[in-house]
Parts: C-alpha cells; structure tokens; sequence
C-alpha cells in the first residue's frame, strides 16, 4: 500500500512538472497582451498650396511677341507689359524697355520714347505722328507701313529695321543708323537724313528726301 502511495505521489509530480512550462508561456503571452489605448483624435491642419511661377506661355506674354519668349523672364515680361500700359495711357514712355512688343496698327501722336530700347519691336500698320524716337533702338524692329511723318527719329539705331512701305515724310533721321534696314518703297520725301548711314541699306522704289524715286 505505501508502494501505491509513493508510486501516485511521484506521477503527480511528474504531470505537474510537464505542465508548469505550459502555463508559464500561457501567463507570458497574456502579461505581453497589450491593453487597448483610448485613441486621440489627430486635427489636421490644412495645408497652403505654394505658389508656383507664372509660365512663360504665350498666352500670358501680353504684348511680347511669342516668338521673342524665351528671352525673357517671366519678370521683365511683365515689366515690358507695364510699360506699355504707360506708353499707351500717358503718350510716353522715356528709356523704358520695350523690346519685343507687338504693337500693330496703334494711333499715337507726340509720343515720347526718347533713349527706349524697342529692338525686334512690331510696329507694323502703327502711327506715330510727330512722335520722338530720339537716341531709340529700333535695331530689327518692323516699321512696314508705319506713318512716322515728322517724327523725330535722330542718333536712332535702326539697323536691320524692315522699313518696306513707311512714310516718313518730314522725318528727321539726322545721323541714325540705316545699315542693313529695309528701305523699299519708303517714303523719305522732305526727311533729313543728313549723316546717316545707309550702307547696304535696299532702297528699291524709295522716294528719296528730293522727291525723286529710286528704280
């Protein structure tokens, strides 16, 4: 009988060691459980877009030419837009920078321009009666069938200038430069053009300050 007895306890032993690992994993897992944490709403703060830079799209160029775009900043182009507003409202715009702009068919007289830089300018079809260009850049700038009769165009630089067709009776050219430019079928009748340089200068069909005609 106290064999049974001993041979009982030392099973009971033996059971309770092999199940002692179980439950020491089964007390860790739930120690590791994590308790659940009340969540606290987050306020989300609305983002400002950051401005981007305007385009130079020609759509946005105002009165610069498209094809002249990409010589420009996106800041002097709205320079040069600006003041064309200027020359456009108050009749003047002296030393402004003008280059580029596309001007056609425009009506102004006594203009004032004085010293501007309006080189590749289109001025086409434009009238600019008694207007003063005094010491401009005109250089590439078109002039074709502009009405420019006695304006004051003198130490002009106009070089290249498509002049094909301008009227430019009674202008003063004194000393501008003319090299290059397109002079057909201008009219040059009573313009001083003392001291101007005319080299290379195509002058087919122009009246001349005499009123003789060019052949």
């Amino acid at each position: 009988m106290k064999k049974i007895t001993i041979l009982s306890i030392a099973l009971l032993i033996f059971a309770v060691t092999l199940e002692y690992p179980k439950l020491g994993l089964q007390l860790r897992a739930i120690g590791q459980t994590a308790t659940p944490q009340p969540q606290t709403p987050q306020l989300q703060t609305p983002q400002t877009p950051t401005p981007q830079p305007k385009a130079d799209d020609p759509k946005n160029l105002g009165y610069v030419s498209p094809e002249f775009a990409e010589k420009f900043s996106q800041q002097q182009i709205d320079q040069i837009n600006a003041n064309v507003e200027t020359l456009l409202i108050t009749q003047s715009c002296a030393r402004c920078d003008l280059r580029a702009v596309k001007l056609v068919n425009i009506r102004l007289k006594n203009a004032i321009v004085t010293g501007a830089d309006l080189s590749d300018a289109n001025l086409s079809g434009s009238t600019f009666e008694i207007s003063d260009f005094v010491n401009t850049n005109l250089a590439r700038a078109d002039l074709s069938g502009a009405q420019l009769i006695g304006a004051r165009i003198s130490n002009t630089n106009l070089r290249k200038a498509n002049l094909t067709g301008t009227n430019l009776d009674g202008a003063d050219l004194r000393f501008s430069d003319l090299r290059d430019a397109n002079l057909s079928n201008t009219n040059l009748r009573n313009a001083n053009i003392d001291g101007a340089s005319l080299d290379r200068a195509s002058m087919a069909g122009t009246t001349m300050p005499d009123g003789r005609k060019n052949q």
